[in-house]
């Protein structure tokens, strides 16, 4: 009989999109029900189906609509009686009818499924694991990772747990880990994905219970990694400064000491910053004065060479933030000034939110910004980029460059910058 019916209703295909409609139907249902709109059904489709309800063509396309239960009924009165219309269905598409509930509870069931089987074959991670479980937004992607490929998932696994039982004990740049632990130097690289797994595993592992925070940027990713003795770039990864002296565990470093002396300039690689233990002014003073543009920097120091000063250049760099936390440590007050306008404001306050004590604006109000204001107009894009601003000694000037919808550059203060600092700092010089 299901035979018989499959060659009726195969015949010519005329029932193909109906029957796909009944599939969708009994998929959002999950029970033969409901009504679907015949409206995309072709003339002989609509011939076909009308014949099939001993109807005429016109009469099918009033009614607008096919109810699956009418159809199962008519089913009852041809010689395909002993069919249902479920029945008839799977045997037309070759496979089971499953409501979408069911499929959500049977993808459930299987990644239940696949996380104990982790949890079993990696202990190591089980940590981990139970925080994935959870899924948090900042995991969807790694749901995505397993369903699309589970064997290779269970691989990456493998390698995490062993990455997480073999850290190191001391400094080790990150190829070199990666050969020890995969034999693959380029395996934990950050544009992999066993990279991105690794660093998600890391923060979870940090946060000891606490909120999770997975670096995005390129310098938290280093902060993440140096916490856990990894190194990814200590050659080029530098801050440049001038006038400040710094001790190591030896004592009182000679490099420093001779810049400081000779009033030099030196591009510190977070290579040589990480043996410090601490770091001051060369000067009587715990002051130190930071900016971001290198050509603001060399203006500077053109009229005060001995001046305790750092240069960023742009977006903080792992080896600035840590010496920037080694003078924090010796409670030196530090003077920011960058660019005014929505990235400079952003930078200014990732450094207030770091070290909220010890952080001071310098030349970054209200009155600095319509000193220093540009003729080019920001787009709304960047001005977007001012809502995230939460510091509310930054509120005014946020509300100033919305209004006037220009950046204000540094480069226009300099003149002001080195009045105030030779003013603030004589003491100390």
């Amino acid at each position: 009989m299901i035979k018989a019916a499959l060659a009726y209703f195969r015949e010519n295909n005329y029932y193909d999109r109906l029957f796909i409609l009944f599939r969708k139907k009994y998929e959002s249902l999950g029970r033969i029900g409901g009504t679907v709109k015949i409206d995309s059904l072709r003339d002989k489709e609509l011939e076909a189906v009308a014949r099939f309800f001993g109807k005429t063509t016109t009469d099918l396309q009033r009614m607008e609509k096919v109810s699956l239960e009418s159809f199962e009924k008519q089913l009852k009165n041809t010689k395909f009686a002993s069919l249902d219309l479920k029945e008839l269905l799977e045997a037309y598409f070759e496979e089971p009818l499953v409501s979408k509930k069911e499929k959500k509870e049977m993808a459930e069931q299987r990644t239940k499924h696949f996380f104990d089987q982790l949890a079993s074959k990696y202990p190591g991670i089980n940590n981990w694991l139970n925080y994935v479980r959870k899924k948090s937004s900042d995991t969807y992607w790694i749901y995505r990772l397993m369903a699309d490929s589970p064997e290779e998932f269970l691989m990456k696994a493998c390698h995490l747990e062993h990455a997480i039982a073999h850290l190191p004990s001391e400094l080790e740049r990150l190829p070199m880990f990666s050969q020890r632990i995969t034999r693959d130097p380029h395996a934990f690289d950050l544009n992999t994905i066993l990279g991105r797994l690794f660093v998600h595993l890391l923060a979870v592992d940090k946060c000891k219970g606490n909120a999770v925070i997975v670096p995005t940027d390129s310098e938290g990713i280093n902060e993440l990694l140096l916490s856990y003795n990894i190194l990814r770039d200590d050659i080029t990864n530098y801050v440049t400064c001038a006038n400040l002296l710094a001790e190591s565990t030896e004592g009182s470093h000679p490099m420093w000491e001779a810049a400081a002396r000779t009033q030099s300039v030196l591009n510190m690689p977070l290579r040589e910053l990480i043996g410090l233990t601490s770091v001051y002014p060369a000067g009587n003073k715990k002051m130190v004065w930071i900016v971001e543009n290198s050509g603001v920097y060399s203006s500077i120091l053109d009229k005060l060479p001995d001046a305790p000063l750092i240069c960023t250049h742009g977006q903080f760099k792992l080896a600035a933030l840590i010496l920037i936390d080694l003078l924090v440590k010796e409670d030196c007050t530090l003077y920011y000034a960058g660019d005014i306008d929505p990235e400079g404001l952003g930078m200014a306050e990732k450094l207030i939110l770091r070290h909220p004590q010890n952080v001071r604006l310098w030349k970054m109000d209200v009155k600095s910004y319509q000193k220093s204001i540009a003729s080019i107009e920001l787009s709304d894009e960047r001005l977007k980029k001012l809502d995230a601003i939460v510091t509310s000694e930054m509120l005014p000037v946020v509300k100033e460059i919305k209004k006037r919808k220009r950046a204000g550059y540094q480069e226009a203060l300099v003149s002001e910058m080195i009045a105030e600092l030779s003013k603030e700092n004589s003491q100390s010089l």
